[in-house]
């Protein structure tokens, strides 16, 4: 939310995300193109590089071939591919996305990739899921979408196993992150911000990197990853967190 000031008028612009319904429409639209967009931007080494920065992979590594990775927003399967791709052991993936078309595409690429995911229709808030199921948890330019974006993390540790790995990765403040939130109505994220998030979801072993994009769209996000400590109950419930989005707008 920006508060602009006139004399004794004060006019406010406020950001309204975009419905899940018509956020589905959009992505459903966007998904014969998504695969060139990816290339263009560079986005599977991007993600190759914020993986290996974080502790997923080894994370992975210790869990071996039984190990279930979560892709919330999945997409076309960009991030998990990148994931796959790092390691050198097959895993179990499972994806949810609110667009059927987005879906469809990721069995393509991600069956391409020598993958054979477990994919479903679903909500980030509404995993359909088990406590406890997955090692790996992550998402990839999801929760700036969502009015509380708080809600969607603390439903995706709550899928995550104790001592599993969350990584996210995030729109931030550059001149390309503002076209990408005037074209999807989207949070720009700083990483103060973003680690907030993680600190308010009693998370540990935090971490955090800008991804550096390709096509001059230069470090348009980051990439942010910490772990579920082994003893840690249910999320806490967090109010304050659209509080945060006032300047972000």
């Amino acid at each position: 939310m920006t508060n602009y000031r006139f004399g004794s008028w004060q006019v406010t612009i406020n950001r309204q995300p975009r419905a899940k319904e018509d956020l589905a429409r959009q992505y459903d639209a966007a998904s014969r193109n998504w695969q060139q967009k990816i290339r263009r931007y560079g986005l599977a080494a991007a993600y190759r590089r914020s993986l290996m920065a974080s502790d997923a992979v080894t994370a992975l590594g210790k869990v071996g071939s039984q190990a279930r990775v979560l892709d919330c927003g999945v997409g076309s399967g960009a991030l998990s591919t990148a994931l796959s791709s790092i390691l050198s052991q097959s895993l179990n993936f499972c994806g949810i996305d609110l667009s059927a078309e987005m879906l469809a595409r990721a069995d393509i690429e991600m069956r391409q990739a020598g993958l054979a995911p477990d994919l479903r229709q679903a909500d980030i808030l509404s995993i359909p899921y088990s406590d406890a199921t997955f090692d790996v948890v992550m998402a990839a330019h999801v929760l700036e979408h969502l009015p509380n974006p708080q809600l969607a993390l603390n439903e995706m540790i709550r899928v995550l196993k104790p001592g599993g790995m969350l990584f996210v990765c995030l729109v931030r403040r550059s001149g390309f992150g503002a076209l990408i939130q005037m074209r999807w109505r989207t949070w720009a994220i700083t990483e103060r911000q973003g680690v907030a998030w993680l600190r308010a979801c009693d998370l540990e072993n935090i971490g955090c990197q800008p991804i550096r994009l390709g096509s001059c769209a230069g470090q348009a996000s980051t990439a942010f990853w910490a772990r579920r400590p082994s003893g840690l109950g249910q999320p806490p419930e967090t109010a304050s967190a659209t509080e945060k989005h006032e300047g972000d707008a």
